[in-house]
């Protein structure tokens, strides 16, 4: 019963903290003029000056209610923290034995002469080889009511901390397009050696068989969560969009994963309940003057986290997460910061360079209002995710249905921004 109170528990905690964290922030970045956003009469359309400590705040949040997590509730934890686990490192494979038509057993090397074996229930047990060849069994764990600190974890967390800081720097003083892209290639890169954990196969994408990447997974990888990266900081032109967008993948992966029953998943958590803290500011839900921004800093740290996070259960063997099912998840994004590249690129203007062609935009110059194009685009990505999963969780295997799925969805995305663009 605990471990069922334990998420909203940590939902309240988060958003709380984060409430808390958000109003600390802004009253301090007023009073010493640090990190405000002021508008102008070209992109930045606001009334008033604005504090861009949302994300940081977003992080804080997250902090606090991670250490509560961690040192306070007392769960179980087990650890799979290790230097084998750094890319370049032999790694042992997980190899799924099934015993029915839905249950199977994981069996994995952990050492030269040790293997575990995780059982349908979750229990987790070591074995090692003694001297006559017989299986010994060494420690017992129930990992369904146990937390995994695993390099991926614990990299996620400083890495995403990194970038957030580095691009403080770029909501301070404003950094070059290339200069951002190596910071965020640089942690993104940065991870894949701490984990080890980058795609290794898209699946069966095209109907033909599945795709397997081998050495190519990790400049794809990289540059797939510096695409992801920076189509979130795109997107976050009105009020909520970036960070409810945020909110739709973490909530979608958690109803897909099942994280009431999954404890591993409980720092996902943290997140849902730090951005709807945010939110309660950003939405002005609070009151149009108490307004806070992500800023540069906040709209990366959340595109880091949400890309990653797909990246990693769309890799593990544990899940039957389809690779093609995070376009879903990310669709509005993705294909808006695709659409918006290719279109620039033809018009011989630097893709990256800030501009007044994403949807929202358009949507904008169309007469229509903030609130509405927010709601439009959170449903649309709320529907577009649900698509995404009823995909995955039906048609296992076939990928390529997911995925021509998904270029139609496209196809009419691209002829309505284009029908848009041309009647403004």
């Amino acid at each position: 019963f605990m471990i069922k109170i334990i998420p909203v528990a940590l939902f309240f905690l988060s958003f709380f903290a984060s409430l808390v964290s958000n109003a600390w922030l802004r009253i301090l970045a007023k009073k010493n003029n640090f990190l405000i956003d002021r508008p102008d009469k070209y992109r930045k359309f606001h009334k008033a000056a604005t504090p861009l400590t949302g994300g940081i705040g977003i992080t804080f949040g997250i902090i606090f209610s991670g250490i509560f997590l961690f040192f306070f509730i007392n769960p179980s934890y087990v650890s799979e923290i290790s230097s084998s686990n750094f890319l370049g490192q032999q790694q042992s494979e997980l190899h799924a034995i099934k015993i029915s038509e839905e249950e199977e057993i994981l069996v994995k090397k952990i050492g030269e002469d040790s293997f575990s074996i995780v059982l349908p229930d979750g229990t987790k047990n070591i074995y090692e080889i003694s001297d006559s060849n017989e299986s010994v069994l060494m420690s017992q764990v129930n990992i369904s009511d146990s937390l995994i600190i695993s390099n991926f974890s614990i990299g996620l967390f400083l890495f995403t901390i990194l970038l957030q800081f580095l691009m403080i720097l770029d909501d301070l003083w404003g950094l070059k397009a290339v200069t951002r892209l190596l910071i965020q290639s640089f942690c993104a890169g940065g991870l894949i050696f701490f984990s080890g954990i980058y795609i290794k196969s898209l699946g069966n994408l095209f109907g033909f068989g599945e795709i397997f990447l081998g050495s190519l997974g990790i400049p794809f990888t990289v540059f797939c969560i510096v695409g992801m990266v920076n189509a979130f900081n795109m997107i976050d032109g009105i009020n909520g969009l970036c960070a409810s967008l945020c909110l739709v993948c973490f909530v979608s992966i958690i109803y897909m994963i099942n994280a009431n029953s999954v404890p591993n998943l409980l720092p996902l958590i943290l997140p849902v309940g730090a951005i709807t803290g945010f939110l309660m500011y950003n939405l002005g839900i609070l009151g149009n003057k108490r307004t806070v921004f992500l800023g540069d800093n906040g709209s990366n740290a959340l595109g880091f986290m949400c890309a990653w996070i797909l990246v990693y259960f769309s890799t593990i063997d544990s899940t039957n997460f389809a690779p093609v099912t995070a376009l879903w998840l990310v669709a509005i994004p993705f294909i808006d910061a695709v659409n918006v590249m290719i279109s620039r690129a033809l018009k011989g203007v630097m893709p990256l360079r800030p501009g007044r062609d994403h949807i929202h935009h358009k949507l904008l110059d169309s007469g229509f209002s903030s609130d509405m194009i927010f709601s439009t685009l959170i449903l649309l990505s709320g529907f577009f995710a649900f698509i995404g999963l009823s995909f995955n969780n039906n048609l296992s295997g076939s990928d390529y249905y997911s995925f021509y799925g998904f270029l139609l969805i496209w196809l009419c995305y691209y002829l309505l921004t284009r029908y848009i663009g041309k009647n403004v």
